[in-house]
């Protein structure tokens, strides 16, 4: 099998180390060389990993994403593996109506050292796309991949990696601020840290869905907890603003 791959950066290479049994085609955007368009005609698909870095607004640069899709023959079917905004994958599968296209968002860590270096270290794959779609890649991913995949539709599968991330970003957050307020007030971020990772529902799904619950938080425990612990926090001498826009945005979602 032939396989093309476009965008040649960290995860780009990842997906060249994935497939490497197979026979590649590679094109990066930086490359000198001329675009390979005779032999990416040849490949059964091709894996698009190119950046999609944040422009000055925000929003998601596709500059690279838009130029990578287009370029392909119309017929060649497309799998997009760079994290691209919910409904970019269906909006390609619209124009591309003479090809399946689909996304399966990449989880290896980005920094050295991290649980899941390669592709084939992530336990899991999210491919997402039309049914149609997901039953032309699942078979030839699984050539390459032999982790467990569940599928999606591509807009809940393009929304999962966010989510994901997210959580991450939320809980880095989240131990600095828990951290200052330790310093602010005398405790052992180690100690306390420890006492904390022994609740076993961190690990969990404990309070990820929706059913059966009001929106936010309550009861007698968390709103009060909050409020005590912020206005420790503040007068110790340290204003915890994570907490505090946790607080505002729950009082928020109870209205």
């Amino acid at each position: 099998m032939r396989v093309a791959i476009i965008g040649m950066g960290v995860v780009g290479q990842a997906q060249a180390e994935l497939f490497s049994k197979h026979e590649l085609v590679t094109y990066d955007i930086t490359d000198e060389k001329i675009y390979p368009a005779a032999q990416i005609a040849e490949c059964a698909f091709a894996v698009i990993a190119v950046g999609t870095p944040a422009k000055e607004d925000g929003s998601a640069d596709l500059s690279h994403l838009n130029a990578a899709v287009s370029r392909l023959p119309a017929t060649l079917p497309a799998l997009i593996r760079s994290t691209v905004p919910p409904g970019t994958t269906a909006q390609w599968q619209a124009r591309r109506k003479q090809s399946h296209v689909a996304c399966a968002p990449e989880f290896m860590h980005e920094r050295h050292g991290g649980l899941w270096e390669k592709s084939s270290d992530v336990p899991f794959m999210i491919l997402g796309g039309s049914p149609a779609a997901r039953l032309f890649f699942r078979p030839l991913i699984e050539r390459a991949y032999h982790g467990f995949i569940c599928e999606l539709d591509a807009i809940d599968a393009e929304m999962a990696k966010f989510v994901a991330n997210l959580n991450w970003a939320l809980r880095v957050t989240f131990v600095n601020e828990m951290g200052r307020i330790c310093g602010a007030l005398g405790a052992d971020w180690d100690e306390v840290r420890e006492g904390w990772l022994m609740d076993g529902r961190l690990g969990t799904s404990e309070y990820t869905r929706f059913y059966g619950f009001p929106p936010g938080f309550g009861g007698r425990c968390w709103p009060d907890n909050l409020a005590a612990i912020i206005a420790a926090s503040e007068k110790a001498g340290y204003k915890p603003q994570f907490l505090a826009a946790v607080a505002e945005a729950n009082a928020r979602f109870r209205a």
